[in-house]
């Protein structure tokens, strides 16, 4: 096997498991209804699961695929970073920011 293909494998792995991780943490993080919304929420539903036997990670890994290999991690981001509980943590904490850079100034 050639560096360059066992690279592009490793790769790969990397950002399964990155992509996997980050969906483990937030059920961990949220429970199993909260999990099931976000799933959802990131256009992963029954369907899909059942599509790939029955494995919920089978269809993660599905949903972010690119056609050419590998995943989109960045669509993983935005899914992540446009779930309406962070969205609005992010307001919030951007407000913060903008009320102590104008009392500062």
């Amino acid at each position: 096997m050639s560096t360059k293909k066992r690279k592009a494998s490793d790769k790969q792995e990397e950002d399964e498991a990155f992509l996997l991780g980050r969906f483990l943490e937030f059920e961990e993080g949220s429970g199993v209804d909260e999990f099931c919304r976000y799933l959802k929420h990131c256009g992963i539903g029954l369907d899909d699961i059942d599509y790939n036997g029955g494995y919920i990670a089978a269809a993660i890994l599905e949903n972010y695929r690119k056609p050419g290999g590998g995943y989109d991690l960045d669509a993983a981001a935005h899914d992540f970073f446009r779930w309406p509980p962070i969205a609005a943590r992010v307001k919030e904490l951007k407000r913060e920011r903008w009320q102590k850079e104008a009392s500062a100034a």
